[in-house]
């Protein structure tokens, strides 16, 4: 399993946990008031809040680490290349569509670039992000790369999307920490505060990975 697949598992098992806490703590504040409820309602609770805290931290940490953490460090870690689109990859994708609450299949295109690594030889890799107007084929793209990764890491970001990337995850990181603390024994005000910070810490660390991809255009 590679580092990303042991990051992914390690957030949904703290998600699993935090989420059975809350469950445990709703679950004695019910009984005081209404008693004990049935197994399946329970598992149904119990499911939904566990779903809650997996989503949101998904949103919060995977979304942080694929397009802020490792794209910073792959970018300080990797030689810099000057690369030309010479076609493009074809991959589908699920998109909902909440009007009729059905999911449709699109296209997205990933470049396809060529460039000549620091040995001389001639490199044809896929990068590994695209947008709605992807560049056209002999464009340049500045690029970080090394030969043990499957796809080359495009630098050339759109400022706005990685800034509303930044907010978003911002704040999903303040109401992770909002609903995590809700098992400890903090105040509201107390809860607020805390969260306020962590989505602080979150959007202050994205943005400086942001900084640090523009600076090495």
């Amino acid at each position: 399993m590679t580092f990303f697949g042991y990051f992914v598992l390690g957030i949904n098992l703290f998600s699993l946990y935090i989420g059975y806490r809350i469950f445990d703590k709703v679950l004695k504040k019910k009984s005081s008031v209404k008693g004990e409820g049935n197994f399946f309602e329970k598992g149904l609770v119990l499911f939904f809040i566990c779903l809650l805290m997996i989503s949101i931290n998904s949103l919060t940490m995977i979304l942080s680490y694929t397009f802020f953490w490792e794209k910073a460090y792959r970018s300080i870690s990797e030689n810099k290349y000057e690369a030309v689109v010479i076609g493009y990859k074809k991959e589908s994708v699920k998109t909902q569509n909440f009007r009729n609450s059905t999911y449709d299949n699109k296209f997205a295109y990933f470049p396809k670039v060529k460039y000549i690594n620091s040995d001389g030889n001639e490199i044809i890799k896929t990068v590994d992000l695209t947008s709605n107007h992807p560049p056209s084929i002999g464009q340049k793209l500045p690029i970080t790369d090394k030969n043990t990764r499957g796809s080359a890491n495009t630098i050339d970001i759109n400022g706005m999307m990685f800034i509303i990337g930044g907010v978003f995850t911002g704040i999903a990181a303040f109401f992770a920490s909002l609903i995590s603390t809700y098992v400890t024994q903090y105040t509201f005000r107390k809860r607020i505060a805390l969260s306020l910070y962590a989505a602080l810490i979150i959007g202050i660390l994205n943005g400086t990975c942001t900084l640090i991809m523009y600076f090495r255009q």
